[in-house]
C-alpha cells in the first residue's frame, strides 16, 4: 500500500491514543473506577473536552486522508479506502453525539447507538483485515483479542459488565493493529495488493 497511507493511519491511531491518555491521567478516575465509565466521559468535562475533541478529531482526519492517498485501481485498494472513510464517518459521529448524550435520555441512546456500530464496525474491519493476512502467524490471535474487546464493550454499553474504557481501548487498538499490517503488504503493478502480499516479511 501506499507509504502515505499508513503514515496517516499510524499518525490518527498515535494521536488519538495520546490525547486519550492525557485525559486519563488528568481525571482516571472517569474511566477507572469500580463502576468505570467508558471514553466518552472526557468529552462532557471542561477540562478534559478539548484532549477528547483532538483525539477524535486527528482520528477521524488521519483516516479520512489515508483513504485520500491510497493508491491502487484493485479490488483489496478500493476496499481499504472505504474501511477508512467508513472508520472516519462513524468517529466523526461518535465524537459530535458525545457533546449532547448527557442531555436527556434519548440523546443517551444516540449516541450509544453510534458508539455500538462504531464498534461492530472496527469488529467487521478487523475480520476482513485478518482475512488479508492469512499466512501472518500473529494476526489470529490479535483478532481474538480484538474480538473480545468489541463483545466487552457491548456488553459494557447494555450494562451487563462494567469495563467499557478498557475493552473500548482493547478493540480499538486491535482494529488498528491489523489494519496497519494490512497496509504493509505489497503492491503489484496493477496497483492491488498482490497475492503473494500474504507471505511478506512479518
Amino acid at each position: 500500500m501506499n507509504s502515505r497511507s499508513l503514515r496517516w493511519v499510524v499518525f490518527g491511531e498515535v494521536a488519538f491514543l495520546f490525547f486519550m491518555g492525557v485525559g486519563v491521567s488528568l481525571h482516571p478516575g472517569y474511566v477507572l473506577a469500580s463502576h468505570e465509565g467508558g471514553i466518552s466521559e472526557y468529552g462532557v468535562h471542561i477540562k478534559t473536552a478539548l484532549l477528547y475533541t483532538l483525539g477524535w478529531t486527528v482520528l477521524a482526519c488521519g483516516n479520512m486522508r489515508a483513504a485520500r492517498a491510497c493508491r491502487g485501481g484493485g479490488i483489496r485498494s478500493e476496499k481499504v479506502r472505504t474501511l477508512l472513510l467508513t472508520y472516519s464517518a462513524a468517529s466523526l459521529l461518535v465524537l459530535v453525539s458525545t457533546y449532547f448524550y448527557s442531555l436527556d435520555a434519548v440523546l443517551s441512546y444516540i449516541h450509544y447507538g453510534f458508539a455500538a456500530v462504531l464498534v461492530v464496525f472496527m469488529s467487521a474491519a478487523g475480520y476482513w483485515s485478518y482475512r488479508q493476512l492469512v499466512n501472518i502467524s500473529w494476526a489470529r490471535a490479535v483478532l481474538w483479542v480484538q474480538l473480545l474487546g468489541s463483545i466487552s464493550t457491548l456488553l459494557s454499553i447494555v450494562g451487563a459488565l462494567h469495563v467499557l474504557f478498557f475493552a473500548e481501548s482493547v478493540s480499538n487498538v486491535g482494529c488498528a493493529v491489523l489494519l496497519v499490517r494490512v497496509l504493509l503488504l505489497p503492491v503489484d503493478a496493477e496497483g492491488m495488493m498482490g497475492s503473494s502480499a500474504v507471505v511478506a516479511v512479518e
